[in-house]
């Protein structure tokens, strides 16, 4: 059964890959970007009802008894066969209601006596840690969170426990007494405890890049296990501490815990065997490439590489995995069910295995590249982004591509991995005996050793192809028997199905992994205002090409995909200063010479009935419905919020680029109408409050003026006086001027050819309370774009309408 957390839900803003669906209304979810420090505190509303939508109907109960639980969620590599005395354990623990502080210490002594026997590199460590103050896991996106103080901490099996996300690997949340059980009840005391555990379970899958995330609630005597992935919550049921039945059940839990059927010797259930946490060594082979590679500004990069990972990224245009070195994290959506989509930059890891080390290849030469990677949970009814990509690469020619980035490879590690499952356990049991060897014939000529067959490496039971998939130099010894195998695949997700059997399909989500060519930095770190307004016009020219050329629209114009380029190169036709990316929430026509996936229906196999394709349209129609209504919320298109299922057309993608540029020029910029403007602008929460505070701002008489800058002045005007003939009207009787590509372009180029654009004119935003990564502070590069480009030294040209008052001059625009 479903049990929800709140009784109220105005639907999500999800995309079915089809062009003409009705859409349902919004779901209120958490927010992915505050507008100011209210957003973020904990107790504010907002912030509340945010959580509330996103945990609405997605804890479900599963498993008759917590033993199914466990067995089914958590399979173990080696049988739990302990029966030490527990009679002890607990003796201490006094709950009762208020006394959750004082029972701590209790609690966290009754843990660390059932795991006290257990292997010395299976041992965990377990600390009182409610006092602790725990930031978001990524520093530069800290401030966009409030801290958590999560109650009782556990370390990785052998591993140290710190104060920092990265180093625990499940956490207990207490309450004193047992009618404080949250799952059966409503309320928003129960609400606020349900929410701390998901909190937890985000910051984890986050930290570690896992799979799924375990935590623990104790309420009184009553205990409750959870497992969170990107999709649900499975809640089992409730048992107690305070029998020895109890007391074994817990210690089972733990036990299979740390005994996961892949991963190395610190893995715990959850963990993704493909990633690895980076080494000293690892971080001194990406300093050393770096500097050498002579990569722009990189020391502003290496910040937080302690956090950063080893992964494996398949591509399934060779069926090869290549390994990656992520060190710093460009963007993250910390929705907890959603996308959950992390943005790196990142370098191949050209070193090959030798003696269980990573040591240099010495037939690689040429420097490395910074790249990006990007990882996300695309939704199965929805069509894989890698798709999109492999449409503009084969529409578009490189050499007139222009403000759209290029994948380099990846694919959907779900889908592969759910192939391989319905193979023949045999087959499963010879691949995954396989020496650490190339395949007669199967590698191209000259390709690193660290590029394995994909088959040997993202197999559910581990692989001895690969050190990665379990972290020790001889992973043969590591199989586990079949006897012990993992009972669902792991990189696309099965909950909802556990739950709600075959026919909620459509809800499970798919790991995707994908490289990008090129490499850039957000909207809001701009240098110079001429450098933003070029970025977003290159964005614009780009989503032309992908509509007129490969029939795709990109439905998702947000200030975090545009991104300035790292390295324009003027001069050069196929370079550009911004490019668009995320293809997640796009739609494209279909193409008759293309064969279409296999339909993303369940598969019938005994293995949770695992779906494979990537190809929306061969889906439910009524379940694509359902998600058909796309974008970022404070950017969306006045027409989409006011009118629930109208089609999403080209112009709404300009309008959204229009609010955009209102975001970060209200944000970064000096205009004198202070900090709260954006908040005036922009309403989250009320589709039409959202729209009336835009249409406002359209209607507003007041000249907006960017201080000591007249270009972009006469562009906010210019492309005012656009967006308000297209947004409706209470006039009924006039009817909207849709955007054009045409005159949208026209505007910037307008404004780019003028002369006196400022330099170095960014400002620190101040809303969120400290300087930050995504909306704060940026780093300040000396040279701007400008400086690279001559400035046209023609008239300016004549100001829109609503800049032609007594006592302005009129200017003509240039031939």
């Amino acid at each position: 059964m479903s049990i929800s957390t709140c009784s109220y839900c105005n639907a999500s803003p999800y995309s079915s890959g089809m062009a003409a669906i009705k859409s349902t209304p919004r779901r209120l979810c958490s927010q992915n970007i505050a507008k100011c420090r209210a957003d973020v505190l904990k107790a504010s509303r907002a912030n509340q009802i945010g959580w509330e939508g996103e945990l609405s109907g997605r804890i479900l109960s599963y498993g008759r008894n917590v033993d199914q639980f466990i067995d089914n969620l958590l399979p173990c590599s080696t049988p739990f066969t302990r029966n030490d005395d527990l009679s002890n354990v607990f003796s201490s623990y006094r709950p009762g209601a208020g006394r959750e502080v004082e029972e701590s210490p209790n609690v966290v002594s009754g843990f660390t006596k059932l795991v006290s026997q257990f292997p010395d590199g299976k041992r965990v460590i377990i600390e009182d840690s409610h006092s602790n103050q725990l930031h978001f896991p990524f520093d530069a996106f800290k401030t966009h969170h409030h801290p958590t103080f999560p109650d009782i901490s556990v370390s990785f099996p052998g591993q140290p426990l710190y104060r920092a996300w990265q180093s625990i690997a499940m956490v207990v949340e207490c309450k004193g007494d047992d009618s404080q059980d949250p799952f059966p009840k409503r309320g928003d005391k129960h609400k606020r405890t349900v929410e701390q555990l998901a909190k937890n379970a985000r910051n984890i899958l986050l930290a570690h890049g896992a799979l799924a995330a375990f935590v623990i609630g104790v309420y009184g005597h009553t205990v409750r296990l959870a497992r969170f992935d990107h999709t649900c919550a499975l809640v089992s049921p409730a048992f107690t501490i305070n029998t020895n039945a109890g007391k074994k059940t817990l210690q089972k839990f733990l036990w299979h815990f740390v005994h996961p059927v892949v991963g190395g010797a610190s893995s715990v259930a959850g963990s993704d065997p493909t990633v690895m946490k980076l080494t000293q060594g690892d971080r001194e082979w990406i300093k050393k490439e770096l500097e050498k590679a002579k990569a722009k500004n990189w020391k502003d990069h290496i910040g937080e590489t302690l956090k950063g990972r080893r992964i494996e990224v398949y591509d399934e245009k060779t069926g090869r995995c290549v390994p990656y070195l992520l060190y710093h994290l460009v963007d993250v959506n910390a929705r907890l069910f959603s996308r959950a989509t992390m943005v790196w930059r990142a370098i191949e890891d050209r070193r090959i295995w030798e003696n269980g080390r990573l040591v240099e290849d010495p037939t690689c030469t040429s420097p490395v590249k910074p790249q990006i990677v990007k990882e996300t949970w695309r939704q199965l009814l929805r069509t894989a982004e890698a798709k999109f990509y492999q449409r503009l690469g084969e529409r578009i020619k490189d050499s007139e591509r222009v403000g759209l980035a290029k994948m380099v490879c990846g694919g959907d590690v779900g889908e592969f991995e759910v192939r391989w499952w319905k193979e023949p356990s045999r087959q499963r049991a010879a691949e995954t005996n396989t020496a650490d060897t190339d395949p007669a014939g199967m590698l191209p000529s000259g390709t690193p050793s660290t590029h394995r067959p994909s088959s040997q490496l993202f197999c559910s039971t581990g692989s001895s192809a690969s050190p990665l998939v379990t972290g020790v130099a001889s992973p043969s010894a590591y199989i586990p028997s079949h006897n012990f195998p993992l009972r669902h695949p792991q990189h696309q997700t099965y909950s909802w199905r556990l739950a709600l059997g075959k026919k909620a399909w459509h809800r499970e989500r798919s790991h995707m992994r994908m490289v990008i060519d090129d490499v850039g930095r957000p909207l809001t770190e701009f240098t110079s205002t001429h450098e933003l307004v070029l970025a977003l016009y290159d964005a614009i020219k780009g989503h032309r090409q992908a509509w007129e050329k490969a029939q795709l629209l990109h439905r998702d114009i947000s200030v975090g995909n545009i991104l300035i380029a790292d390295e324009p190169k003027p001069g050069d036709k196929a370079s550009y200063t911004g490019f668009l990316h995320d293809y997640d929430y796009s739609s494209m026509e279909p193409d008759s010479n293309e064969v279409p996936c296999e339909g993303a229906r369940p598969a019938s196999s005994n293995v949770s009935q695992v779906a494979e394709s990537s190809q929306a349209s061969n889906g439910s129609d009524e379940a694509l419905k359902q998600k058909e209504r796309t974008g970022t919320f404070y950017f969306m298109a006045c027409e989409i919020l006011k009118k629930p299922g109208c089609t999403h057309q080209t112009y709404h993608d300009l309008e959204s680029y229009y609010w955009v540029l209102v975001w970060v020029v209200v944000r970064h910029t000096e205009h004198g109408n202070g900090v709260e403007l954006c908040n005036q602008i922009f309403k989250y929460g009320n589709d039409q409050d959202s729209a009336a505070a835009k249409t406002s701002w359209l209607h507003n008489e007041s000249d907006f003026i960017i201080k000591n800058n007249q270009p972009l002045t006469y562009l906010f005007a210019a492309l005012r006086d656009l967006v308000i003939d297209q947004v409706p009207v209470y006039r009924r009787n006039k009817k909207p001027t849709h955007l054009t590509y045409d005159a949208f372009l026209d505007a910037f180029e307008t404004a780019l050819a003028m002369p006196d654009w400022p330099t170095n004119d960014w400002c620190e935003c101040k809303l969120l309370g400290k300087s930050d990564g995504r909306t704060g502070i940026a780093p300040i590069i000396t040279s701007g774009v400008e400086d690279q480009f001559e400035e046209p030294t023609a008239a300016r040209p004549q100001l829109p309408r609503r800049f032609q008052s007594e006592g302005q001059p009129e200017h003509h625009r240039p031939n």
